[in-house]
């Protein structure tokens, strides 16, 4: 059975209590069968035994770190030797800032995800993908080859597109194939003998012209 449909066992210090029933909430509420000893353990339960039960159970621990957890005198630090001896999983949720000396050796290691300075929102976010495990992503990603789409980050290199001069023909209000009245130029009149000829034909290139003169 998976990590994703089997049961999870919460492994927290007493004072820190009600960490571990929001946990054990959120997770149940997914779908996920928790074992939490202050909801499924009862009066005359023998501890150790139940104790003992819930580790061989699960398929993930999910270890509430904080000063109270690693306090030598407190049973989780049998909880969380007893993962590691066996190379189970262990899930570290830090549930308050701890600097590296904090944190055992054998468990310093190991990748931990924060919920504490989170909105519920983004702890819950945390809990849940830190209790999945690795897993692709959920969508496709972009190709890389493609060049007309660049990465984000990367300038976009591709040439750009040609820009139509004032003689392309493109289609403007004028018509469509025509040039526009932004972009038309008069013709160059033909060479002539006389700076006053070329003149003479440059105005009268300009010159608007009525619509029965061809």
């Amino acid at each position: 059975m998976g990590v994703a449909d089997g049961s999870v066992f919460v492994s927290y210090a007493g004072p820190d209590r009600v960490w571990a029933e929001w946990v054990a909430w959120h997770l149940r509420d997914a779908g996920r069968a928790v074992v939490l000893d202050v909801w499924d353990w009862s009066a005359g339960d023998n501890f150790v035994a139940r104790m003992d039960e819930a580790l061989n159970g699960a398929d993930a621990v999910v270890a509430l770190f904080s000063r109270h957890y690693f306090d030598a005198s407190r049973w989780t630090r049998q909880e969380w030797a007893s993962v590691v001896a066996r190379r189970e999983r262990l899930v570290p949720l830090v549930i308050e800032p701890l600097d590296d000396t904090e944190v055992p050796a054998l468990l310093a290691p190991l990748i931990r995800r924060n919920l504490h300075g989170l909105d519920e929102q983004q702890a819950r976010a945390a809990l849940l993908d830190a209790v999945a495990g690795a897993r692709g992503p959920r969508t496709r990603p972009a190709f890389p080859g493609d060049p007309a789409a660049p990465p984000p980050g990367v300038p976009d290199r591709r040439p750009p597109l040609p820009v139509p001069g004032p003689r392309t023909g493109a289609a403007s209000s004028t018509g469509q194939g025509l040039p526009g009245p932004d972009t038309w130029r008069p013709p160059e009149p033909p060479l002539f003998s006389s700076p006053e000829e070329r003149a003479r034909a440059r105005d009268v290139a300009r010159a608007p012209r009525r619509p029965d003169i061809p």
